[in-house]
This record gives structure tokens, sequence and C-alpha cells, in this order.
């Protein structure tokens, strides 16, 4: 693969890991309906892990699983962008796009389950 091909997919890849980063806390919210809100709007300030007693959201009680979901999602995002093939740089983006739902979402229900947060 040339340089500029790469150079293009790089510029493709930079803005879905930026929605990706920056809207992980929403997210965390639609999965655990914890209070978490936008990193603009006061990010976890809001969760329910800041008040005494349970419940406490899963991923905020847990930030290593929290954001190793987040950087797996990253590398899953990086695989599509630069795996070999004749993918079109359209598709490439929208699995790409596609990887920040599915691997944090499940990465969320998979701990939820875990912990018992629905219980």
């Amino acid at each position: 693969m040339n340089l500029r091909k790469l150079a293009i997919r790089a510029a493709v890849l930079a803005p879905l890991v930026a929605v990706a980063a920056t809207f992980f806390l929403n997210f965390c919210h639609l999965i655990y309906d914890c209070g978490c809100v936008s990193l603009w709007n006061g990010g976890a300030a809001f969760c329910n892990i800041q008040t005494a007693g349970p419940p406490d959201c899963p991923f905020c009680a847990r930030p290593n699983v929290a954001y190793g979901s987040l950087y797996g999602t990253f590398l899953v995002q990086g695989a599509v962008m630069f795996a070999p093939g004749s993918l079109g740089l359209g598709i490439r983006a929208l699995l790409g796009l596609a990887a920040f739902p599915l691997v944090v979402g499940a990465a969320g229900i998979v701990l939820g389950l875990w912990v018992g947060y629905w219980n």
C-alpha cells in the first residue's frame, strides 16, 4: 500500500476515533441509564457512582474495563481501516463507525450482566 493511501485512511480513521472518544459517556448512559452526560455537560459528574449505595454504573466503577472497551474500539477501527482488501473507503468508514456501538455495547452488556447491574 502506498503512502498516499495510508494517509487517506489515517485521515478517515481520525474522526472515527474522535466520535468514539467524544460520545463514550453518552453511550455509557444509553447502556446503563446511569446519569453520565456529554463531556461538555459534566461527564460522569451526574453518574450514579457519585451517590452512596447501589446501583453503581459498571463502567464508572471499573474504569479499566470501560477504557479497555474504548481502546478495543480504536483497535477494531484501525484494523478495519488498514486491513488489506478491496473494500472501498466508504464501507471501511461505515464499519469503523459501527465498531463503536458494537464493541462498547457488547462489553457494557456483558459487564452489566456479570455484575448484576439490572437485577
